[in-house]
C-alpha cells in the first residue's frame, strides 16, 4: 500500500474535520432544543416525559432514597391544547430493581396517588392510590385508580434509566 501525499493528507483532514463540527453542531442544537430531561438532572419545570400529546413535567423534585433506586416526586401531566387547569399532579414513587439478579425483584414498580396540589405532598391517599409493575418478561399488572399509560411506562424508564434514559457505562457480559 502506498503512503498519501501529504497535500492529500491534510486536504481529507480538513474534510473529515469539517464533517465532525458539522455534526457536532447538529448534535448540541439538538440537546438545546427542548426535549425530556433525565430525572437526575431535571429542575421544577422541565420536562421529564413526553408520549404522545401528554407531557409530563417536574413539579416536586425526586430524591433518590434506598434500596433499589427508591424515587420519590410529583409530576405534573398536561395533554397539549388542553388549559393549565386540567393538569393533573401526581405523587410517584420508583422501585427500580435489576434484571437477573438473586432475590430482587423481577419488575420495576411505579406506584402513587394523585394530589388535588402540591401541599398534599407525602400523605398517601387509598382513594387515589395506584400501582404500575413492569415486569421483565414485558408483563405489565396495573391496580387502583391509575392504569398503565404511555406517559408511566416513559416515566418508568427515565427513573429507572432504561431504554432511551439509559446513561450506564456498563456493558452486559457477552
Amino acid at each position: 500500500m502506498g503512503l498519501v501525499s501529504g497535500r492529500a493528507w491534510s486536504t481529507g483532514v480538513a474534510v473529515v474535520s469539517a464533517a465532525v463540527v458539522v455534526a457536532a453542531a447538529g448534535l448540541s442544537a439538538c440537546r438545546a432544543a427542548p426535549g425530556e430531561t433525565p430525572a437526575q438532572k431535571a429542575e421544577i419545570g422541565d420536562l421529564l416525559v413526553q408520549a404522545g400529546t401528554v407531557n409530563v413535567t417536574l413539579a416536586k423534585p425526586f430524591v433518590a432514597g434506598q434500596p433499589n433506586g427508591l424515587y420519590k416526586g410529583v409530576v405534573s401531566v398536561q395533554t397539549e391544547g388542553q388549559p393549565d387547569s386540567s393538569a393533573r399532579l401526581y405523587q410517584v414513587n420508583a422501585v427500580c430493581s435489576i434484571e437477573n439478579e438473586p432475590n430482587w425483584p423481577t419488575y420495576d414498580n411505579l406506584y402513587g396517588n394523585e394530589l388535588k396540589d402540591l401541599a398534599e405532598a407525602g400523605k398517601f391517599s387509598t382513594t387515589t392510590r395506584w400501582q404500575i409493575l413492569y415486569h421483565f418478561d414485558g408483563g405489565v399488572d396495573s391496580s387502583g385508580v391509575l392504569s398503565r399509560q404511555p406517559w408511566t411506562d416513559r416515566l418508568k424508564d427515565n427513573l429507572c434509566r432504561r431504554g432511551t434514559f439509559n446513561d450506564s457505562t456498563a456493558r452486559p457480559a457477552t
